[in-house]
This record gives C-alpha cells, sequence and structure tokens, in this order.
C-alpha cells in the first residue's frame, strides 16, 4: 500500500496549487503545504484506489459542520481529482499539534491554565461535531492542533482527521442501533472501554476519550502509557474507577476532572452529554486551581515555556 501512495515534488502544480514542501502522510495518502499566491494551505491527497475513501469522509465532515460554523474546523477551500490519479482536497493550514506542545512542556505536560483552556476548546469541538450527527472516535493530542502565529491563532484550537468518524443518526436525525460488535477503532492509549469491549461507540465514548486526553495535558500521565497490550490497557482502565486507581489516574489533576469521569461514566448508549454541564466543571477548574487560562503557554518567548 505505503509504495502506492501519491508522492508530489516541491514546485509541483495541482490545479492552483503549488507543493511548497510534504508536512506528513499516513496510511492512505499525504499532506503537503501549498499556496496560490494568497497564502499557505494545507493539500491531502489520496489515491483514487485506495479501499478506504478517508478523504471523502473528511469533505462530508468538513462540509456539514461548515453549514453551522462550527468552531475549531479547517475550511475546505478547494476539492478536485487530479488525472494523475489521486483526489485532494486544500483546507486550512494550522500550527503545532497538541502532542507537540505538550511534549516541549517541562514534564512532557501544559500549564494548568493551557491544559484546561485548550481541553475546553477540544470539547467544544467534539459538541459541534456530535451536532452534526458523527463520532470522531480517534480523540488525541496528535488530532488537535492550535492555529498558526501568522494568522494571529495561538489561541484558537483545530480538531483534525476524521478518518474514523462514524456517522451516528441516520437521515432523518434518528440515532442509530448499535450493532452487536463493533471492531476496535482509536488509539489503544486513549480509547475508551467500550472499545476494548469491541462495542458500538457513542458520544459518551468520545468524551471518555477526551478526558484522557485532557488529563496528560494536564499532568504528562497516563498510567497504562507503558502498556501495549490492548487487554491489559482495558482493565487497567476499568481499575481507574476505584480508591486507590482514581487517584493514579487524576494525580496533579483538578478534582472537577474526577466529576466530570463519573458523569460520563453514567451515561447509556442514547444518552446525549450534558455539555454546559461539563463546560461549568471545566471553568470552575480555574477558579479552584487559582489559574488564569491566557497567555497559553506558546504564546510566551521561547525559552520560557
Amino acid at each position: 500500500m505505503a509504495a502506492e501512495l501519491v508522492q508530489l515534488q516541491p514546485g509541483q502544480q495541482v490545479d492552483q496549487w503549488t507543493i511548497v514542501k510534504k508536512l506528513g502522510e499516513g496510511g492512505f495518502g499525504a499532506v503537503y503545504k501549498v499556496t496560490n499566491g494568497n497564502g499557505e494551505y494545507a493539500l491531502k491527497v489520496e489515491g483514487c484506489n485506495e479501499q478506504i475513501q478517508v478523504l471523502k469522509m473528511e469533505v462530508y465532515v468538513l462540509t456539514e459542520v461548515g453549514k453551522r460554523n462550527g468552531r475549531h474546523f479547517c475550511k475546505i477551500e478547494d476539492k478536485g481529482r487530479s488525472a494523475m490519479g489521486f483526489n485532494w482536497i486544500c483546507i486550512t493550514l494550522v500550527g503545532k499539534s497538541l502532542q507537540d506542545l505538550r511534549k516541549l512542556g517541562p514534564g512532557q505536560h501544559l500549564s494548568m491554565g493551557s491544559a484546561i483552556g485548550v481541553s475546553i476548546q477540544a470539547l467544544e469541538a467534539l459538541e459541534d461535531l456530535h451536532g452534526i450527527g458523527y463520532l470522531h472516535r480517534d480523540v488525541k493530542p496528535g488530532n488537535y492542533t492550535v492555529g498558526r502565529p501568522e494568522l494571529n491563532e495561538l489561541r484558537k484550537v483545530y480538531v483534525l482527521d476524521f478518518g474514523m468518524a462514524r456517522k451516528f443518526t441516520n437521515d432523518q436525525g434518528v440515532i442509530r442501533k448499535p450493532r452487536a460488535a463493533a471492531g476496535f477503532r482509536g488509539t489503544v492509549r486513549y480509547a475508551p472501554i467500550s472499545c476494548h469491549l469491541q462495542r458500538e461507540l457513542c458520544r459518551k465514548d468520545d468524551i471518555e476519550t477526551w478526558i484522557y486526553m485532557a488529563v496528560e495535558l494536564t499532568s504528562g500521565n497516563l498510567p497504562w502509557k507503558n502498556t501495549q497490550d490492548m487487554n491489559q490497557v482495558g482493565e487497567y482502565k476499568k481499575r481507574c474507577r476505584q480508591e486507590p486507581y482514581i487517584k493514579e489516574l487524576f494525580a496533579g489533576c483538578p478534582r472537577e476532572y474526577v466529576e466530570i469521569m463519573q458523569i460520563t461514566d453514567s451515561l447509556k448508549y442514547y444518552d446525549a452529554p450534558n455539555y454546559q454541564v461539563i463546560y461549568g466543571l471545566m471553568r470552575r477548574a480555574f477558579t479552584s486551581m487559582n489559574v488564569q487560562e491566557f497567555p497559553y503557554d506558546w504564546e510566551k518567548p521561547q525559552g520560557c515555556f
């Protein structure tokens, strides 16, 4: 599969877009920085013969969320199919991922104010995604970024990568019945317990995954981070619902995170999360921890992180 990935070179043209450099590649294709003379954008390409058309899902999600003025999403600037045998979309170019920013911090975590602040924005993105009937199913720091300093967007968080997304409602907006069994989707470190049990995922599972991400951004640690075995990680996550393991999971975090997990764990498949209650608890965490949200760590001069 990898041998068939589309490879484009700097200076090459794709329609009106000129390739500047490759930004990265995944199993589906590559992402390039491009320009049309009026600014820089990201161009994602995917071979027309790929069995799983990831870009199609990306276009669906970004188009639908764009109709509702979704917060925290890239905008589609252009899209097309090349005679060279690949599909492409051109979207907003973003900045560093929360994963990269976390690793730059002392102790490999963000400051308390920055961690709480970007976690609130990350949840807003999920609320908007759920609002159009989609689950993300791969929430993790690597799939969120901040904007670019050139656009004065260092305080804006973007959610990326809808390759694992799934529509959980039908065309009438009714929630689909869960399948009897669903394969593992996502990333073992952040996956919800339901995923380890191979159950159909729902909105609360995206929230559970978001909690694990918030913990890691806040403390730099998830107790199972050095465990590779999927089943062992699932068991560890279950144990972390009880003492003394719950203290281990939330060490160095606001107590509000524990409340949010308990609320989330109480939800059933068809239940809508109460996002406003969660935002309220997260905002309360600023006060209980006696921290300010701004400036974010990456707004400070280098060396003062």
